[in-house]
């Protein structure tokens, strides 16, 4: 629960400078009235508008944010460095390994210290492998994506096995 709470209080911070850079930009490159200030500009609906971002922020993380399982078989913890190595094209870098809590858990995160801070440092992926599953969790396209890379490269090792057999 506080993981969620955190997530919209980052998402209500990002949507609000984001709001108020737009509505900056409009007003500095727009003829106006000179004695029209930026803050004036929605009077009286101020309190709308916080409304809508409140809302939004308290929705995004069900929506943003997701968990995957991917059939893996076993050997997860084995294969660990090779996931890493599968999610490096993604731009994602494995945290610390030999600092895991646990062989079956691998955290990544975006390499771009530029990505990283657009997301508010929610960019990491985690993967747990269990009973022959492999479930990752983080923002809902880099899931999505990771799922497939990750069902692509089994698809290779089943290929290259047959092909040897």
């Amino acid at each position: 629960m506080l993981r969620y709470i955190i997530r919209s209080l980052k998402c209500l911070v990002i949507v609000g400078i984001m709001f108020s850079l737009v509505v900056l930009i409009m007003f500095y490159t727009s003829e106006h009235d000179p004695a029209l200030k930026p803050w004036n500009l929605f009077d009286g609906q101020w309190l709308k508008i916080i409304l809508f971002f409140v809302a939004y922020a308290a929705v995004y993380p069900l929506i943003g944010y997701s968990k995957k399982e991917v059939a893996f078989g076993v050997g997860f913890s084995e294969r660990r460095q090779e996931i890493a190595g599968v999610l490096r094209d993604m731009n994602f870098v494995a945290e610390d390994i030999s600092k895991s809590e646990s062989a079956d858990v691998l955290r990544l995160h975006n390499n771009s210290g530029v990505i990283r801070a657009l997301r508010l440092w929610e960019d990491t992926l985690t993967l747990t492998g269990c009973d022959g599953m492999i479930t990752i969790e983080g923002q809902r396209k880099d899931v999505v994506r990771a799922a497939m890379r990750i069902e692509s490269y089994l698809a290779k090792l089943q290929d290259n096995n047959q092909e040897q057999q």
